[in-house]
C-alpha cells in the first residue's frame, strides 16, 4: 500500500466548513443575534426531550400511551419555538450539537444515548427542521433513530434510511465518511506452481501400533459413584436456576460503587434506562432491589456529594408522572401483589412531587388492596412534608384539593384548618363534602364555626355530613342555632335522614338543656291540639335516647304506648341507645 495514501486523503472537516460558509452566503460572517435570550434554552430542552423520546421508543411498543405523551410533549415544544423562529438549523459534531453559536446538546463519547455521535458517525453534519415537521415526519425520524441503533453491519445505515423516507420538512447535509477506498493488493499467481511439495512419511512408534481392545472402555475404579453424580447434578441445577440478571445487576452496581468518575457516569446511564424498563415489565422485585442497593451506596458514600446527588436523581425518576401512571396501571391490572415488600420499597422511595400525581390517579384505582396501599403512601408522603399540604388543599384541581383535605384530616394536621374551611365556598360538591369530613376529623376549635355554616349548604349530602360531624364533636356553641333549625318549617320539608341528623346534632350539642324541647315535640301538642308530624316525633325520640338520663327516660316512658307505629319504633330504638353507646365506649377502651 502507498505510504502517502493517508496524506493524500481530502480534509473532510475543512471541506465541510467551507460548504457551511458557502451556504451562509456573502456578508454573513456571524450568526444573527437572538431576539430572546431564552430561546436557546427552549431549543436545548427540546433536544433533551427528543433524546428521551427516542429512548422511550426503544422501551415501549408503538401505540403505547406513554410514548404518545412523549411525542405530544415534543409537538408542544416545537409549536412554541415556531412562533419565534422560521426553522431550526443544527450543526452536528462528534459529542455536541450546535444551534447558531450555542451548544444546545452535549454528551460524552461512547454514551449509549449520544444523539450527536449517532448522526455524526453516519456522515450527517447538519439537520434542519421546518415548521410542520411535528405533524408526521418527526415521528418517522424518531422511528428511524430507534431502528438504526439495532441495525447489523450488513444492513442499511442511518443515512440510507433517511434517504428512503424522502423527507420534505427535514433537510440534512452529509459527507462521505469512507471516501474513496484504497486499492486492495492482490498476489501475482501467474508464476505459481500447481505441484504440491511431498510430505515426509511418518513412522508410528510401537506403542501407537498396539490394537484397540474392548477392555480399554470397561468401567474402572476411577468412574464417579452415585454420590458424586448427585452432587454434580445438584450443582448443575443450581447453576441453571441462578438469577443471572440479578447477578449482572449486582456487578453493575459494584462498578458504580467502586469505579472512577467516568465509569460511574456510564453506570448512571445504564441504570436510568434499566429502571423504567423493569417497571414497564412489572418486575417490581428487580426494581426494588436496584433502589435498595442504591440507597445503601448513598449511605456508604454519604460524604461524597456527587454520589449522593446521582443516586437521588436516579431514584427521583420514579416520581415522574409517566412512571407513576405506569405503576398505578400495573397495580390496577392485578399482576402485582399490592401488599408485597417490593412494592412497599418502591413507594417508599417516592418524592413529595409524587403526591399530586398519585392523588389524580387515585379515582382510577378500583381494587381495594391497591387503593389502600396508595392511600398509605400518600399519608406517608404528606406526614413527611406537612408544609406542602396547605398549598395542595388550595389547589385549583378539585380532585387534588378534596383528597388533600381528606389526608390532612386523617393525619390531624391542625395547620390546614383554615384553608380547608375556605373549601366550603368552592362550587364543587365533592370538594365541600371532603372539607366537611376533614374538619370533623381535625376536631379543632376552628372547625365548629365552618361546620355550622355548612348546615345551610345547597347540597343535601353536605348538610347531613355537617350535622353528623357536629354531633360527633358535641359542639355546644351551636345548640341555639340548631334549636332554631328543628323548630323551623324548612327542616320539615327535608327527608327523614336529614331530619334525624339535625335532631341528633341538637341533642349532642344541647345535652340535658334540650330535653324540655325534645319532650314537648314528642309528647306535646301544637296549635289546636294537633301533635307534631310523625317524622319529627320519631326524630325527637331518637334524640332523647342520645341525651340519656332519668329526665329523658321519663319522656320516653310517656310515649311507650303511642299508637303511631313510627313513633313507637323510634322509642324502642331510643331505649337501646344508652346500651349501644356503652358497648361502643367499652370497645374503644379495649
Amino acid at each position: 500500500m502507498d505510504e502517502n495514501f493517508l496524506d493524500n486523503l481530502p480534509d473532510l472537516d475543512a471541506d465541510l466548513d467551507a460548504d457551511f460558509e458557502s451556504d451562509l452566503g456573502p456578508g454573513t460572517d456571524a450568526a444573527p443575534e437572538l431576539e430572546d435570550e431564552g430561546l436557546d434554552t427552549e431549543v436545548r430542552e427540546f433536544l433533551t426531550a427528543f433524546v428521551k423520546t427516542v429512548r422511550a421508543a426503544q422501551l415501549y411498543v408503538q401505540g403505547n400511551p406513554l410514548l404518545h405523551q412523549f411525542i405530544q410533549d415534543l409537538e408542544r415544544r416545537l409549536s412554541a419555538i415556531w412562533d419565534r423562529v422560521p426553522s431550526l438549523n443544527f450543526t452536528i459534531y462528534e459529542s455536541q450539537i450546535r444551534w447558531l453559536d450555542s451548544v444546545v446538546y452535549q454528551e460524552k463519547l461512547g454514551g449509549q444515548d449520544n444523539l450527536a455521535f449517532q448522526l455524526y458517525r453516519d456522515g450527517i453534519r447538519r439537520v434542519e427542521l421546518l415548521p410542520g415537521v411535528e405533524e408526521e415526519e418527526l415521528r418517522q425520524f424518531i422511528d428511524i433513530l430507534r431502528l438504526s441503533r439495532t441495525l447489523r453491519e450488513d444492513e442499511d445505515d442511518l443515512l440510507t434510511l433517511m434517504w428512503n423516507c424522502d423527507f420534505s420538512l427535514i433537510r440534512y447535509e452529509y459527507v462521505d465518511v469512507l471516501g474513496d477506498e484504497p486499492p486492495v493488493p492482490t498476489p501475482d499467481l501467474s508464476q505459481a506452481d500447481d505441484t504440491l511439495p511431498a510430505l515426509p512419511e511418518l513412522e508410528l512408534s510401537p506403542e501407537l501400533q498396539t490394537p484397540t481392545l474392548r477392555e480399554d472402555f470397561e468401567p474402572s475404579l476411577y468412574f464417579l459413584d452415585e454420590t458424586d453424580v448427585a452432587h454434580l447434578q445438584q450443582e448443575l441445577h443450581r447453576e441453571w436456576e441462578r438469577p443471572v440478571k440479578q447477578d449482572v445487576t449486582v456487578a453493575i452496581l459494584d462498578q458504580y460503587e467502586l469505579g472512577d468518575e467516568e465509569r460511574r457516569a456510564e453506570v448512571v446511564d445504564i441504570l436510568r434506562q434499566m429502571l423504567p424498563r423493569v417497571l414497564a415489565e412489572g418486575d417490581f422485585g428487580k426494581a426494588s432491589f436496584i433502589v435498595g442497593e442504591l440507597k445503601g451506596i448513598a449511605v456508604k458514600k454519604q460524604n461524597d456529594a456527587a454520589v449522593t446527588e446521582e443516586v437521588d436523581a436516579i431514584i427521583g425518576e420514579l416520581s415522574e408522572p409517566i412512571v407513576l401512571e405506569q405503576l398505578v396501571k400495573i397495580l390496577e391490572d392485578g399482576t402485582v401483589d399490592p401488599n408485597s415488600e417490593a412494592l412497599a420499597t418502591l413507594l417508599g422511595a417516592l418524592k413529595p412531587e409524587a403526591i399530586v400525581v398519585l392523588i389524580q390517579a387515585l379515582p382510577l384505582v378500583a381494587r381495594k388492596e391497591a387503593r389502600t396501599q396508595l392511600l398509605a403512601t400518600l399519608d406517608r408522603l404528606a406526614s413527611m412534608n406537612p408544609k406542602l399540604m396547605p398549598g395542595l388543599v388550595a389547589a385549583e384541581d378539585p380532585r387534588v384539593a378534596a383528597e388533600a383535605a381528606k389526608i390532612a384530616g386523617r393525619l390531624k394536621m391542625s395547620g390546614t384548618a383554615e384553608p380547608i374551611s375556605r373549601l366550603l365556598k368552592r362550587p364543587e360538591q365533592e370538594v365541600r363534602l371532603a372539607a366537611v369530613e376533614a374538619l370533623v376529623a381535625l376536631r379543632t376549635s376552628m372547625a365548629g364555626g365552618p361546620l355550622m355554616g355548612a348546615l345551610t349548604d345547597s347540597s343535601r349530602d353536605v348538610r347531613v355530613a355537617a350535622a353528623k360531624g357536629i354531633a360527633r364533636m358535641r359542639y355546644s356553641p351551636g345548640a341555639q342555632q340548631l334549636e332554631a333549625y328543628i323548630k323551623g318549617n324548612e327542616l320539615r320539608k327535608r327527608d327523614l335522614t336529614e331530619q334525624l341528623a339535625f335532631f341528633e346534632a341538637y341533642a349532642c350539642a344541647a345535652g340535658d338543656k334540650g330535653i324540655r324541647l325534645l319532650g314537648r315535640m314528642l309528647n306535646g301538642r301544637r296549635f289546636l291540639w294537633f301533635k307534631y308530624p310523625s317524622q319529627m316525633r320519631a326524630c325527637a325520640a331518637r334524640a332523647l335516647g342520645l341525651v340519656g338520663g332519668a329526665d329523658a327516660g321519663a319522656e320516653l316512658n310517656v310515649a311507650e304506648f303511642d299508637k303511631d307505629p313510627m313513633v313507637l319504633s323510634a322509642v324502642h330504638a331510643a331505649r337501646r341507645e344508652p346500651e349501644e353507646r356503652e358497648s361502643d365506649d367499652d370497645g374503644d377502651e379495649g
